[in-house]
């Protein structure tokens, strides 16, 4: 009788243990940001959509064969709507706003998915760098990638700024992360 309740005891703990760093693995943190972009237009929150549907047609434009989606970016799916356009199972871009009393502020954001290897306590980084290779080509994809679809964020933000008459040399900033300046 005592054996059972010991083998119940471990694949319980086992059972936590796998389900913990699943979960953890899977909530959006900032350590995994690559690169960002964000601009500023003041008075103007009831434009969120209008910016995602405007960035979703420059992206149509480019006629890439990405695949793109919409989508709740956030913690658990409790964020703000968002366009995602997705370059790999571990890179993705989204497009998205957040607005604060009457102003909005447009964010472009790439997202470098967590490994669930970094959730296993010390072997979990030391398995990650043995497995996660970027060669020097992908890396260039990737530039690639992200200097088109934040070129898209950036056009739908300048579209919005022309339509309010704004001064875009003082709202359009460059990104910034990983990959430098874009």
């Amino acid at each position: 009788m005592f054996a059972s309740f010991g083998s119940l005891f471990w694949f319980l703990v086992i059972v936590l243990v796998v389900v913990t760093v699943l979960r953890l693995s899977s909530q959006p943190k900032e350590g995994n940001v690559v690169q960002r972009w964000s601009a500023y237009i003041p008075g103007q929150k009831q434009v969120g959509d209008e910016y995602l549907s405007l960035a979703e047609q420059e992206f149509t434009k480019r006629k890439t064969g990405l695949s793109k989606e919409r989508v709740n970016f956030g913690l658990a799916g409790k964020g703000g709507p968002a366009l995602r356009i997705i370059y790999s199972p571990t890179y993705s871009s989204y497009i998205t706003y957040e607005t604060t009393g009457d102003d909005i502020s447009l964010h472009y954001i790439l997202y470098r998915r967590g490994d669930w290897f970094y959730g296993i306590p010390m072997i979990g980084p030391i398995l990650f760098r043995l497995l996660n290779n970027i060669y020097v080509h992908d890396h260039n994809k990737l530039i690639g990638f992200a200097s088109m679809t934040i070129d898209c964020a950036k056009e739908a933000g300048g579209t919005l700024m022309d339509k309010f008459d704004m001064d875009k040399s003082k709202k359009i900033k460059e990104s910034s992360g990983q990959l430098g300046p874009l």
